[in-house]
């Protein structure tokens, strides 16, 4: 009987020998893969950072971890936290989760947001327009254009849109006028696919933007076909430039060199020929 004690009391000493010796060597698992190198702790993407995220929002909001590798295997610009000047800067693109957080993705916020460049002090403003009223395709980004707009005039009030859209099914005089003299094309398309066009959609029959001026049944691509075109507008700008998308049609001009281009009162349908 004591004999049968003490074997049993030995294999349970032995059982927590044994235990205990695993969790130790899983625990100087990473100790000895890094022997003979220099370990150093960097920040590694937990979650995706999405373009325009400030340093402070990515400290504050969960989106990194800190690991310990070989210094060899990083990058010399790799972070291992984040420091003041980096607080207040944003990253310029999409940061994946499992990659290295890098100085380099840092860059000013006012100069990114959302991954599209714009100017100090201005707006983004997206309007889509028919392919025609795009030059046909030579508004390219980087590039300064003058906006037009075409409305239905309000009657007895001068050339005064009416707000009721644009639409040719009723005896509405229409005008064309210069709206914004100069302003610059920041991209062409929806992200992800600049300069795609929509599929064609059906000239509007009713009193809808754009509905019916300009459309083509002809061949090549539809004259109804639609391009988005974002633009870099002051705030008095963007107002006029999204009322104007929402009751007339845009029309885009090219700026050639020495272009005069002027606001003025434009032209109607009677002062059209004359």
């Amino acid at each position: 009987m004591k004999r049968s004690f003490f074997a049993a009391l030995v294999a349970v000493v032995l059982a927590l020998v044994g235990c205990v010796a695993v969790v130790l060597y899983v625990k100087g698992a990473d100790t000895r893969a890094l022997a003979g190198q220099r370990a150093v702790r960097v920040l590694v993407v937990h979650k995706l950072i999405p373009a325009g995220t400030t340093g402070q929002q990515i400290h504050d909001g969960g989106y990194t971890e800190t690991v310990t590798v070989p210094a060899t295997t990083v990058p010399v610009d790799a972070l291992s936290d984040l420091d003041a000047q980096l607080l207040t800067l944003a990253v310029s693109s999409d940061q994946q989760p499992r990659q290295l957080l890098l100085r380099g993705a840092f860059d000013s916020p006012t100069v990114h947001s959302g991954g599209l460049t714009i100017p100090d002090g201005m707006l983004a403003v997206s309007v889509s327009m028919r392919v025609p009223a795009q030059v046909g395709g030579y508004v390219q980004p980087g590039t300064d254009v003058a906006v037009f707009d075409t409305f239905n005039l309000a009657e007895g009030k001068g050339r005064v849109p009416a707000g009721d859209g644009l639409a040719s099914s009723h005896d509405y005089n229409q005008a064309t006028r210069l709206l914004l003299p100069k302003v610059q094309v920041l991209a062409i398309g929806g992200r992800g696919t600049p300069g795609a066009a929509t599929a064609p959609q059906p000239a509007a029959s009713g009193a809808t933007g754009g509905g019916g001026l300009g459309s083509s049944s002809g061949g090549g691509q539809s004259d109804t076909a639609e391009v988005l075109v974002t633009v870099a507008v002051t705030q008095d700008q963007a107002q006029r430039l999204v009322l104007a998308a929402q009751t007339g049609a845009l029309y885009l001009a090219l700026l050639g060199n020495g272009a005069d281009v002027r606001p003025g009162d434009g032209i109607d349908n009677y002062s059209l020929f004359q």
